[in-house]
């Protein structure tokens, strides 16, 4: 399966990722921001860069799928439905369930999480500024999705993660 989350930064999506890899550690974690480390020595931050680096993410997945592994999609806020679809339609073509878990919480709450970061995450250009252009531009979705409010506590979160991906109905995938 391939289970993709996306939200706004700080919105806890590499938390819950690591928190769902505890309980269930045969996930391979496709990361954004370690691919970006692996392949751009010192990031700029361009659309172009962050085009290529999405890709690879899409690539990387269906590499990992179509070696019957299960796939965990992370560090990317997947804020343009079109790159959804696209990670999506990796998992159709390979005929593998794709579950889309949909991070959000109260701007204060992000904000504070960056905050807390000084700096030291992977995505350099990660702040306030990102924040925000990345919540103008959000789209929603048409596929169905699991929406975690991750002002909730972290077990429950997880609970229903863990439950959406396993019980999920067919037309969900």
């Amino acid at each position: 399966m391939l289970v993709i989350f996306r939200g706004p930064p700080g919105t806890g999506k590499s938390y819950l990722v690591r928190r769902l890899i505890e309980m269930r550690p045969a996930f391979h974690v496709v990361s954004r921001d370690a691919l970006r480390a692996a392949v751009v020595p010192r990031p700029t931050f361009t659309e172009e860069e962050k085009s290529l680096i999405d890709d690879l993410v899409c690539h990387v997945a269906g590499f990992l799928l179509d070696r019957g592994k299960d796939v965990v999609i992370d560090g990317m806020a997947l804020s343009r439905a079109a790159r959804v679809a696209q990670l999506i339609e990796v998992a159709r073509c390979r005929n593998v369930a794709a579950h889309v878990i949909e991070c959000t919480c109260r701007q204060e709450t992000a904000l504070s999480r960056i905050a807390g970061d000084d700096g030291s995450h992977p995505a350099g250009d990660r702040g306030e500024a990102l924040y925000q252009q990345v919540r103008a531009r959000f789209q929603a979705i048409p596929s169905p999705r699991l929406v975690v409010d991750t002002d909730a506590p972290t077990e429950s979160n997880v609970a229903a993660i863990l439950d959406y991906i396993e019980h999920a109905p067919r037309e969900a995938r």
